[in-house]
C-alpha cells in the first residue's frame, strides 16, 4: 500500500458520512497540505468534519509543500493549489 496525497473535498465527504476510516484500508497513509487541513477546520465547514480534523486519525499526516505553488495554478483554491503540488522529496504518493 502506498500513501496518498488529498484534497479538501474527499476527506470532507468522508468524514461527514463518518467513513473516512475507509483510507487506512485503502492506503497506508493520506498526507494532506496545510491547506486543506486549514480548510477543513474553516468554521463554515460542518461540526462533524471540523471535529474530525481536529484529533485528525493517526493515518492523516499534514505535510508541508517542498516547492512553492506555481502561479498558474491561482485560480484554484488554496487546498487544491496545495494538494496537486509535490509535498516532501523522494516521495511518490498517488493523488485524490
Amino acid at each position: 500500500m502506498q500513501a496518498i496525497v488529498a484534497d479538501t473535498t474527499p476527506l470532507n465527504y468522508l468524514a461527514l458520512i463518518q467513513a473516512a476510516d475507509i483510507l487506512p484500508n485503502l492506503y497506508r497513509r493520506v498526507l494532506i497540505p496545510p491547506a486543506v487541513k486549514a480548510e477543513l477546520a474553516h468554521a463554515n465547514t460542518p461540526a462533524i468534519v471540523r471535529a474530525w480534523i481536529l484529533q485528525p486519525p493517526q493515518w492523516v499526516e499534514v505535510v508541508s509543500l517542498k516547492l512553492p505553488v506555481d502561479s498558474a495554478l491561482a485560480h484554484l483554491d488554496a487546498g487544491e493549489r496545495e494538494a496537486i503540488y509535490p509535498l516532501r522529496p523522494n516521495s511518490q504518493p498517488s493523488f485524490c
